[in-house]
């Protein structure tokens, strides 16, 4: 037919770190190797919208899809990052993202804040030819009954960027409506009217430009299209296609009704919007409300009905065969909200939720297995050899009767460790961990609570006194592809434990064994924490769901690869530092490097910054909080004689001090701002504060030590060094008094492997060391 009204999509991608799987802001790099007439950015750093080519057949607009999807996805590998179309995505830390640099986004984010902040979401837009504005207006009410099934065609998002599932097939359903210029359609009538609104938001000061203007179906801002906005982005380009297919028709359908003088049905506002509600509760997998009837109905139903309204218009283009195996397809495969819960029921993993939406963006099979077993229980093993402890300050003796008696020895501590070595999980995610953790506790006849999302958990043991002691351990692994050659490495590609926390959980795994068959007289909190490895890290989680409550105070372990084995380290005061990631964005005129007065120099500036800040900080911060900045990125330009744009710098500050960590912000602003106005050189500065130091109490460093000199010798007690490293069990002791140690794990003849490194290994002799010492500083009471 000639005349087809012609259609467009515009589509927003998510950008995927590929071994973390978290969301990543690099637009502005994968931007600057994109055509920049169809990839453009977006409020978020860690999102790229497409801008489609327009079309009259849906063969040419799929193929237009295809071949935009094709060279993002490609070009976005070339920077080791991965692409998904998705509502939102499971695996993100908001504190790790950032808006984009330009002034309409940096105004949206000072003046809505928490709602540019948490905009972490993602929607396919639908143009259609519809030049007249009135009739545009109109044609955009008639269609609100409908909105509903174009939701749930595109569920995409039924988890938040925690990994939380939200019961939902969209959560961005919920997060849009935040924005105050939100909703169906506009309630008028005319193109005059549709304008006087949109100028009045704009004077009201609530919105800054029409472009702001977010509702679900609208007229466009800059072409002669009604857009259809309240769809989810969409993994697979069927489902855009079947969208933009059904939405074209649903256009030409009510635009023949209005001219005809049919009158649209009465739909109550109130009624409508609940009818969206419902379509971001269900999905495509259970009722939609039939807004004409006020009735709920399946889904498949709502869905089918509609192709089947629509089909005069659909054989008139072209489009019925491909309509009708699109509708059957997705009513078959379901919704993408339920396909990514049947990723995470397999295996219990959300990076598997992320790899199903970075496959089926790109087009191509997912290679996750379909199945795995769960986790054997290692058997249990005999004891280690009996070994004796000195008593202090009425320390029980913890030798091997004692994990005799609690059926645990080192072989069932070893086995426990390299169960999980050999399946790590990210923060976060240790879904399979905790299981692990809590059939062990369960076996022992304890209780224990999980935290929300199911990663991380806790539990008591021993007399219910109001008071306890707690006993922390941390679960998560990180984003590094191991290269120990062990026969029990990790099986998980990209990730691997290199900071020993499978030796931590199994520690204490070991030690709650023991504690159960010589319980103390007082109560014993088993803290097993997910997410030590991110900022901001688990124990924040941990400490909002309860886990301290009731803690009088609390103790953790961390394997040292400088310490040999057999030898334990604490101090009193600060052990860890505390951190802070500061990232400094440059813009200033390029030019030619021949004419740098001509410029902002930017390179030179940055050089300036580089080592003026840390100079600054060393003259105005006493020495003794030894505090630190290491830059760890510089980047900027592309060829030796061309000034450059724009430039970053990325780098740590960290500090001994919690006073310093805590003043230390507005200081490096200010020298920021004072180092750069001389060369006219803007900037923006991102100061992500991280974890405090480590503070150990000095009534629970001594408890420490006590234990440790019972269950090592006060010979094998070291005065442990102040670590520039940061530790999250700092959280901790903001609340409750508290003390780390550090467990010696080198053997003593092979070369010492650093922590956080692929080959880092340990000597498996440390275990039962760790596993007294947890035990021993629970014995220490309470006074």
């Amino acid at each position: 037919m000639n005349g087809r009204r012609k259609v467009g999509v515009e589509e927003e991608f998510q950008l995927i770190d590929v071994k973390t799987r978290r969301l990543t802001p690099r637009a502005h790099e994968l931007l600057a190797r994109l055509p920049d007439d169809r990839f453009v950015a977006e409020l978020q750093r860690c999102v790229v919208e497409v801008n489609g080519g327009v079309f009259d057949d849906l063969s040419s607009l799929r193929a237009d899809l295809v071949a935009n999807r094709t060279l993002l996805v490609d070009t976005a590998a070339e920077l080791g990052v991965g692409v998904a179309a998705a509502g939102a995505m499971p695996l993100a830390l908001p504190t790790e993202l950032e808006v984009t640099g330009s002034p309409r986004y940096r105004h949206m984010l000072a003046e809505y804040q928490l709602l540019a902040r948490e905009q972490l979401i993602c929607g396919t837009q639908i143009h259609v030819n519809l030049p007249d504005p009135d009739e545009a207006v109109l044609v955009a009410g008639r269609v609100v009954p409908y909105l509903p099934i174009f939701l749930a065609l595109s569920a995409s998002s039924p988890f938040w960027s925690d990994g939380t599932d939200t019961g939902y097939a969209s959560v961005r359903a919920l997060v849009w409506p935040r924005w105050p210029s939100t909703g169906p359609a506009a309630q008028v009538s005319t193109a005059a009217e549709y304008t006087a609104l949109i100028d009045d938001l704009v004077s009201s000061g609530v919105i800054s430009d029409p472009g702001m203007v977010y509702f679900d179906v609208r007229p466009s801002v800059h072409c002669p299209t009604l857009e259809l906005r309240v769809c989810d982005s969409c993994p697979r380009v069927d489902s855009v296609t079947l969208i933009a297919t059904l939405f074209r028709a649903l256009v030409e359908h009510e635009v023949t009704r209005l001219r005809a003088g049919v009158p649209p049905p009465p739909i109550a506002p109130t009624l409508a919007r609940a009818a969206l509600w419902r379509a971001a509760r269900s999905g495509l997998e259970h009722e939609l409300v039939d807004v004409e009837r006020a009735v709920p109905r399946p889904a498949g139903e709502m869905v089918e009905a509609l192709v089947n309204l629509l089909r005069p218009e659909l054989e008139d283009t072209g489009d019925w065969d491909l309509t009708t195996e699109l509708c059957e397809r997705a009513l078959q495969d379901g919704s993408s909200a339920a396909r990514q819960r049947r990723a995470l029921l397999r295996r219990g993993r959300l990076t598997d939720v992320v790899d199903l939406l970075v496959s089926e963006t790109a087009g191509r099979p997912q290679s996750v297995p379909a199945d795995e077993p769960a986790p054997e229980r290692p058997a249990p093993a005999p004891g280690a050899a009996a070994t004796t402890h000195r008593r202090h300050r009425g320390l029980t003796s913890v030798g091997e009767s004692t994990a005799t008696t609690a059926g645990v020895g080192e072989a069932q501590v070893v086995a426990w460790r390299r169960d999980l070595h050999a399946h790590p999980e990210l923060s976060f995610e240790e879904r399979r961990t905790t299981a692990v953790v809590a059939e062990h506790l369960r076996g022992l006849g304890l209780s224990p609570v999980l935290q929300p999302g199911g990663a991380g958990l806790w539990c008591d043991l021993g007399a219910d006194t109001d008071r306890a002691v707690a006993l922390r351990a941390d679960l998560d692994a990180l984003p590094l592809s191991e290269a120990t050659g062990l026969p029990y490495a990790s099986t998980v590609p990209g990730v691997c434990h290199a900071c020993g926390h499978d030796a931590h959980t199994a520690m204490l795994m070991g030690a709650a064994a023991m504690l159960v068959g010589d319980p103390p007289p007082h109560r014993v909190r088993l803290v097993f924490q997910p997410a030590e490895e991110t900022t901001p890290g688990g124990s924040l989680d941990t400490i909002a769901a309860g886990a301290l409550d009731g803690v009088a105070k609390i103790f953790a372990l961390h394997c040292d690869p400088h310490l040999e084995v057999g030898k334990l380290a604490t101090r009193e005061g600060p052990i860890t530092s505390s951190n802070a990631a500061v990232t400094v964005r440059l813009w200033s005129a390029g030019g030619h490097t021949a004419r740098p007065h001509l410029t902002g120099d930017l390179i030179h500036a940055a050089a300036v910054l580089v080592t003026g800040l840390a100079s600054v900080l060393d003259r105005r911060l006493d020495a003794r909080t030894a505090t630190i900045l290491t830059w760890g990125k510089v980047a900027a330009g592309q060829v030796g004689n061309s000034v450059p744009e724009s430039g970053e710098l990325v780098g740590t500050l960290r500090s001994a001090s919690h006073e310093t960590w805590a003043t230390l912000e507005p200081l490096v602003a200010h020298t920021i701002g004072q180092l750069l106005a001389p060369y006219g050189v803007r900037h923006e500065l991102s100061y992500q504060q991280g974890v405090p130091p480590v503070v150990n109490e000095p009534g629970c460093t001594e408890d420490l030590r006590e234990a440790i000199g019972a269950v090592v010798g006060y010979d094998n007690l070291v005065e442990a060094s102040q670590s520039s490293g940061g530790e999250d069990f700092a959280w901790y002791l903001e609340h409750v008094p508290g003390a780390m140690g550090r467990l010696g794990v080198w053997n003593g003849v092979d070369r010492r492997e650093d922590l956080h490194q692929p080959s880092f290994t340990l000597d498996e002799r440390a275990l039962m060391y760790g596993v007294r010492t947890f035990v021993a500083v629970a014995h220490s009471g309470l006074d």
